[in-house]
């Protein structure tokens, strides 16, 4: 289990490219999304400098994390993932508008 920022860093720059999986619930929600795709995702993952903060869940006894990566001073990219061993699956993903998120904490 993934404690602090620090930890989360040093496992997402150990992290390889074929350790990171797409679980089918993942596709079946880009459909809705086009501005995402594998790629995308996998090269910001990568980029641990964009990492703005995670916070772990549990949902149906299983343990989940929630990631937020800065992708431009207007959007972010917002990861429910899950980390097993020495991989990453990738849940579902998502952009957020930070005009928005700034609003709904008013």
């Amino acid at each position: 289990m993934i404690k602090n920022i620090e930890e989360l860093k040093q496992f997402l720059n150990r992290l390889k490219e074929e350790n990171i999986i797409f679980l089918p619930h993942f596709y079946t929600k880009i459909k809705d999304r086009p501005y995402l795709n594998d790629k995308e995702i996998i090269k910001t993952v990568k980029d641990t400098k964009n990492l703005l903060g995670f916070q772990m869940q549990i949902i149906k006894n299983e343990e989940r994390c929630r990631i937020g990566f800065k992708l431009s001073g207007k959007y972010i990219l917002v990861l429910v993932t899950k980390i097993e061993g020495k991989n990453l699956y990738i849940i579902t993903a998502w952009k957020t508008n930070r005009k928005w998120q700034k609003a709904i904490q008013k």
